[in-house]
């Protein structure tokens, strides 16, 4: 199945004689097909190409050239690529770049991070993509530009987050992964503080859909995808063969919240003390000394072994704790601009 890349599938239909600027049509309803074989993944690549070089600012859908987008500073860098902040035409962006390469493993994560990006336009709790561009050598993802990350944001200010903070966190979150489930068939399966982003407005947004999964029957299949420190007893256990759900995503957001409640990661040790604590210790609960009995509850249920156990989007979404802070008029914004000048 050929699939347009597309913002949302804006520019169906492509005609390279356009204007330089033009209103963005209605976006094109599509799924995700993808495989991790040579060929699919140069077909992929092949239907990305077609888009390659548009950037949409502002409602409106242009033809741009990488050498118009005017590097501003390092932003950081992973075993994917890089990202930079960059100016296109007054735009701020941040601009990831990752190596083209012939390694179809690599190739098909590449291409999933730019799919889901580009599918999830509608979605105010995942980040914003502009448009791309593939070229001989790269792939480069122009998106909107947030602050930080949250796992940088705890090393900079050396303290846990507030639960209220969390509150407002825990929503936007479980409301980009609901409607990833709900509206594309797509697991995260690395749900973590560094895939969590905050803006200077106090926006908070769910990134990096490399190794994303579209489920199967509402299932996906691959045990590897993901950092293992967060991932669910389920998807370590090496007996374990069967297939799993979204649940192991709820797991992984329960040990990102008691992280950021804390102020660390549970676990303690090398990465196999830490797995194996994973594997064969009781989950880590939040002291009710410390924290209200909602959100204790919901780290609770959340991190249940048995993954049946654990709720799905829907009933976390209905969650007392979550309700309750749906209903608070938290000023994440100031808090934010707060900690970051106590820390400057």
């Amino acid at each position: 199945m050929d699939r347009d890349f597309a913002l949302g599938g804006f520019g169906m239909n492509l005609n390279m004689n356009q204007p330089a600027a033009q209103p963005a049509p209605a976006p094109q309803p599509h799924h995700p097909s993808r495989g991790s074989n040579t060929h699919n993944v140069q077909n992929l690549l092949a239907q990305a190409e077609k888009n390659s070089g548009f950037l949409t600012l502002q409602g409106l859908r242009r033809k741009a050239e990488i050498k118009e987008l005017e590097f501003v500073e390092d932003i950081g860098h992973g075993s994917c690529g890089t990202v930079s902040k960059c100016s296109y035409q007054s735009v701020t962006m941040a601009v990831k770049t990752m190596p083209r390469t012939s390694n179809s493993y690599e190739m098909s994560r590449i291409l999933m991070d730019l799919d889901v990006i580009c599918l999830s336009f509608d979605c105010p709790y995942i980040v914003r993509c502009f448009g791309y561009f593939i070229t001989a050598y790269d792939v480069r993802v122009c998106m909107e530009c947030m602050a930080t990350c949250l796992d940088r944001l705890l090393i900079r200010i050396q303290k846990p987050i507030p639960e209220n903070i969390i509150g407002k966190l825990s929503i936007s979150i479980i409301k980009a992964l609901h409607y990833l489930k709900t509206k594309h068939q797509i697991m995260h399966r690395d749900v973590k503080p560094s895939n969590i982003l905050l803006d200077w407005s106090g926006v908070i947004k769910l990134c990096d859909f490399g190794i994303a999964g579209r489920l199967i029957e509402s299932r996906a299949h691959s045990k590897q995808a993901g950092c293992p420190l967060y991932m669910g007893p389920e998807r370590l256990d090496p007996n374990n063969m069967n297939s799993y759900d979204i649940r192991s995503d709820v797991w992984s957001l329960g040990l990102t919240l008691v992280e950021l409640a804390t102020g660390h990661y549970p676990y303690a040790g090398t990465e196999f003390d830490m797995m194996s604590k994973i594997l064969n210790d009781e989950p880590p609960r939040l002291s009710p000394d410390h924290f209200s009995p909602d959100f204790c509850d919901l780290v609770e249920n959340c991190l249940q072994r048995d993954p049946t156990m654990r709720p799905n989007y829907d009933q976390l979404l209905a969650h007392p704790f979550i309700t309750h802070h749906e209903q608070l008029d938290t000023d994440v914004e100031e808090w934010f601009a707060d900690v970051m000048g106590d820390s400057a």
